[in-house]
């Protein structure tokens, strides 16, 4: 529907730090929603705590609040911000990949994985773990 696109679409935009990982992130996002996995974005967790942290901690994740997309499954709500352009085309036009698992460093790069040992060990490459 055009509800869960702009909502996905707004996952993307403050997910993705750059244009051309739109579409592999909006690509994990779908890939997950398509097995009932739960969507894991730390962007929900930015907007139910209204802080812009880069690393949450186990009890942040468990915060209860329909928003949460570490304890509930599917989408939020309603849309978390407002996504641009390139966020929604991303969710249009995503390509087919087995990823389940992204993360971005500080400096704005992201990394995609296909299994959660292959994420483990991209986050300790990347001091993010």
């Amino acid at each position: 529907s055009i509800r869960d696109w702009v909502n996905l679409a707004a996952l993307v935009e403050r997910e993705a730090g750059q244009d051309k990982d739109r579409p592999l992130v909006a690509s994990v996002f779908l890939n997950r929603l398509e097995i009932d996995m739960p969507l894991q974005s730390c962007a929900t967790l930015q907007y139910i705590l209204k802080t812009d942290k880069f690393v949450f901690s186990t009890e942040d994740t468990k915060v209860e609040s329909p928003y949460n997309t570490y304890i509930h499954t599917g989408l939020p709500p309603s849309p978390i911000a407002n996504p641009g352009h390139a966020s929604l085309a991303a969710v249009l036009d995503s390509p087919e990949t087995d990823y389940l698992y992204f993360l971005a460093n500080r400096e704005g790069e992201t990394f995609f994985s296909k299994t959660y040992q292959e994420h483990q060990r991209k986050m300790k490459e990347h001091g993010l773990s």
